[in-house]
C-alpha cells in the first residue's frame, strides 16, 4: 500500500509540474463572402429586373484569439458571422401566394492554426431559408478537430447558432445584419510525458513485486 501511495504522489507531482499555465494564440481563417441567389432566373419584367435579385451574402470573418493550455473545456470565439440580406427571387415578386420558399444547405470549411504549432480545418453546415417576408439562418454544430500542441491535445468543436431571422429592413437594400460571434468549445487534455509514463510503469512493477 505504501508503494501505491508513493506512486500516486509521484504521478500527481509529475503531471502538476507539466501542467503549468501556458497560453497560445490561434487563428481561424475567413470563409466567404459567398452569395446565394435563387435557382430561378427572374424574368425581364420583374420589378427589380433580371439582376435585381442577387440573394443573401454570408461570411465567417477571420478571428485570432488566445487559448489557455489548462486541462478542461473553454468556450471561445472562432469567427464573426456577417449576414447581408438582399432580394431573392422565389418564382414571383408580386404574389405571396405563389411564392416558393428557397432553401440553401451550406458547408462552411475554413482553416485553423496555432502559433508555432499545428494547423488544420474546421467545418460546419448552415441552413439559409428565404421566405416572402423574411429570411432565416441556422448554423449547425460542427465536427470535432483534434490537435497536439506540445504536451496537450486540443479538441475543437464549432458550436451552432439556433435559427434566427433578419432585421433592419428600413431603407434600401441590401440590408446588413448585426454581426454575430461564432463560438467553439476547446477541450484541453494533458498528454503524459514519457518520463511520467516510465515512472508509472516502474512504480507498478515495484508494487507487484512487493505484493508477491
Amino acid at each position: 500500500m505504501k508503494a501505491l501511495v508513493c506512486l500516486g504522489s509521484a504521478l500527481v507531482l509529475a503531471i502538476a509540474t507539466s501542467a503549468g499555465a501556458v497560453t497560445i494564440s490561434y487563428t481561424v481563417d475567413t470563409w466567404g463572402p459567398n452569395q446565394y441567389p435563387a435557382a430561378t432566373i427572374p424574368p425581364a419584367n420583374a420589378p427589380w429586373g433580371v439582376d435585381g435579385y442577387p440573394g443573401d451574402t454570408l461570411e465567417l470573418a477571420t478571428y485570432t484569439g488566445v487559448l489557455d493550455l489548462v486541462p478542461g473545456t473553454q468556450t471561445l470565439k472562432i469567427n464573426t458571422l456577417n449576414w447581408t440580406i438582399d432580394y431573392t427571387y422565389g418564382g414571383t415578386a408580386t404574389d405571396p401566394d405563389a411564392w416558393s420558399n428557397i432553401y440553401h444547405t451550406i458547408t462552411a470549411s475554413r482553416g485553423i492554426s496555432f502559433a508555432s504549432g499545428p494547423s488544420g480545418s474546421l467545418s460546419q453546415t448552415a441552413q439559409l431559408e428565404n421566405q416572402w417576408e423574411n429570411d432565416f439562418l441556422t448554423l449547425d454544430a460542427g465536427t470535432t478537430s483534434s490537435f497536439v500542441i506540445g504536451s496537450y491535445q486540443v479538441d475543437v468543436t464549432p458550436l451552432g447558432i439556433s435559427q434566427f431571422g433578419g432585421s433592419d429592413f428600413s431603407g434600401s437594400n441590401p440590408w446588413v445584419q448585426p454581426s454575430v460571434d461564432v463560438l467553439a468549445s476547446f477541450t484541453v487534455t494533458l498528454i503524459p510525458e514519457p518520463a511520467t509514463l516510465s515512472l508509472l510503469a516502474l512504480g507498478s512493477l515495484a508494487l507487484i513485486r512487493r505484493q508477491h
